[in-house]
């Protein structure tokens, strides 16, 4: 080994080896990184390429060709190929600087948007583009039609179509899109996405075992482990615009990173050395492979589907309203690679699943009884996930559920009803969008049974009526009890629908409703209760159906009802 690589190699074992990286992440370096890791993606990875053609493309971009600070203009593509980058980015407090396209604004946004008038997010969306060359950008709040406070009715017609054919086309929005530019730590449209404090690098000498003199550039190490969450990964919308894209540029704190189907990396090379469990964002990696499971893994697409579901209710929206359409384009995505009837957040190939859903901190609730709330206009039908406004992210009561300590079972789990007919009706031209009415009917089994609290003070589940060998379980409100004009002591009906058993006993889970008239009801909740075996020394496939027989309640014949 020559004496200047014996230096490079004792530099590198004292203090670490790193790529150089800009300064700032607007500098050209870095920008240069960038087109390296575009043009190696486009050229040499299996990744998707846009598609341009017999796909409908984004019905408006920004032109944004120029010099630094020329004006842009909002286009209608018409059909045309246009190479664009879409920007993922959260919109904030109203308070600070923000523009949005509204039927007002259209017809001058496709004369002119001056440099000044951009919020910093987009000046900086728009800098990235002109240092890499592409002219076309894709913007939500600028490429979609949003509402405003003065809008008239007419007006407003207008905006909610325009809103529901853009929002039926996402998936395909981001699928096609060269990139799309993360504004990792941006918390508004006004505050930018470059880094503020630079990089600094400082010469170091040091003697070699030899004697040899040599020096080498050092910095600190950069942390990719926020310890507090990163702005888009609280925000609902901001999901699909991570795991929609082939490509992602992500601007950091002190340097950019890469991220495509083939590859993670970043400017000073640390997330090129670590396993996938290690690196930022890994949570989402599983859901990532929703889009390349064939068609016949059931389980597979199960399994994917409640990543999405539980990251997603775990976020926050502005606008209650949006909870299905912002989780519309990875619906369908969805469809793309399954098909499938889409039923305002369910599936109906996997419902009977999908409707053992409860929220994880329903567990201790003493007083309230729930931690959502029941929004004051209709949203979806109250079997969904999507009727109910919280925080907590759904888990499901099923075995195998990623989202719940394993239920050890041996055999199940088996269908304790007869799911008759459903149907979501759709309030818009966006068949994954939102719903007007809809309804599931069901033939099962009820009994009448009370709300109460046990002397630790948990909300449980009390069952008047059945076999002394029954056991109380938790009941998990889909929301605080008022908001759906219950309280302690109230009636309320149990309906089990799928149940489980191991070598002791079997496990029902079981829908809490409310009646709303003579055979229609709602759901409150979700419950599960515990019996112990009926039947010994019979086959297993004998034992399950007759402790299934236990949920099919004293008094209670097989009924048809309607949950809505």
């Amino acid at each position: 080994m020559d004496g200047k690589a014996d230096a490079f190699e004792v530099v590198g074992e004292r203090f670490g080896r790193s790529y150089r990286v800009g300064r700032y992440t607007n500098s050209r370096e870095s920008f240069e990184r960038a087109r390296e890791w575009l043009s190696e993606c486009l050229a040499g990875h299996a990744c998707p390429r846009p598609i341009t053609t017999g796909v409908p493309l984004p019905k408006r971009l920004l032109m944004v060709e120029g010099a630094l600070d020329d004006p842009v203009r909002l286009i209608e593509t018409g059909g045309d190929e246009l190479p664009y980058v879409c920007l993922s980015h959260r919109w904030g407090d109203p308070r600070n600087k923000q523009l949005k396209t509204t039927a007002q604004t259209v017809k001058s946004h496709m004369k002119k948007i001056e440099w000044m008038d951009l919020p910093a997010t987009f000046l900086d969306a728009v800098t990235v583009c002109r240092s890499m060359d592409v002219k076309y950008l894709w913007i939500d709040s600028l490429c979609i039609l949003q509402s405003f406070a003065e809008i008239t009715p007419d007006e407003l017609k207008v905006t909610r179509q325009d809103f529901a054919q853009e929002n039926s086309t996402m998936a395909r929005t981001y699928q096609n899109s060269h990139f799309t530019i993360s504004a990792d730590l941006s918390d508004h449209m006004d505050s930018g996405f470059f880094s503020r404090d630079p990089v600094n690098e400082y010469r170091k000498e040091v003697t070699t075992d030899n004697g040899d003199q040599a020096f080498g550039y050092i910095r600190e190490s950069i942390n990719h482990y926020q310890d507090d969450i990163p702005c888009l990964e609280t925000r609902g919308w901001t999901l699909q615009e991570f795991l929609l894209p082939p490509r992602v540029l992500h601007f950091g704190e002190f340097d950019i990173a890469w991220r495509c189907k083939t590859r993670i990396t970043c400017e000073c090379g640390h997330l090129d050395r670590q396993e996938t469990k290690q690196l930022p964002w890994h949570r989402f990696h599983m859901t990532e492979e929703a889009a390349k499971a064939p068609p016949d893994d059931s389980e597979g697409a199960l399994e994917r589907w409640e990543q999405v579901v539980h990251e997603y209710t775990s976020r926050q929206l502005t606008n209650a309203s949006d909870k299905l359409p912002a989780l519309s384009g990875l619906a369908q995505q969805r469809k793309q690679v399954r098909g499938g009837v889409y039923l305002a957040g369910l599936w109906q190939d996997s419902l009977l699943h999908d409707l053992c859903r409860y929220h994880v901190s329903n567990y201790n609730v003493a007083t309230s009884g729930g931690v959502g709330h029941r929004p004051p206009y209709y949203r979806a039908p109250s079997w969904s996930w999507a009727a109910v406004d919280t925080d907590s992210g759904c888990s499901w009561w099923w075995p195998g559920s990623i989202w719940l300590h394993p239920i050890q079972s041996t055999k199940g789990p088996k269908q304790a009803c007869v799911i008759l007919e459903v149907s979501c009706e759709p309030a818009t031209t966006d068949p994954t969008g939102e719903v007007r009415r809809g309804f599931l009917d069901i033939k099962t089994s009820l009994t009448s049974a009370e709300i109460c609290r046990d002397p630790e003070g948990e909300v449980l589940w009390t069952i008047h009526r059945l076999d002394p060998s029954l056991r109380k379980g938790f009941f998990k409100p889909d929301c605080v009890l008022e908001d759906d004009g219950l309280k302690f002591g109230d009636q309320v009906f149990c309906a089990p629908i799928a149940g489980i058993t191991n070598s002791r006993r079997v496990n029902c889970a079981c829908l809490v409703l409310k009646k709303v008239d003579s055979d229609t009801y709602q759901r409150v909740g979700f419950c599960t209760i515990n019996a112990k075996h009926k039947s010994v020394g019979s086959s297993q496939e004998d034992t399950m159906a007759s402790d299934l027989e236990t949920f099919a309640w004293p008094d209670s014949a097989q009924v048809r009802i309607r949950i809505v």
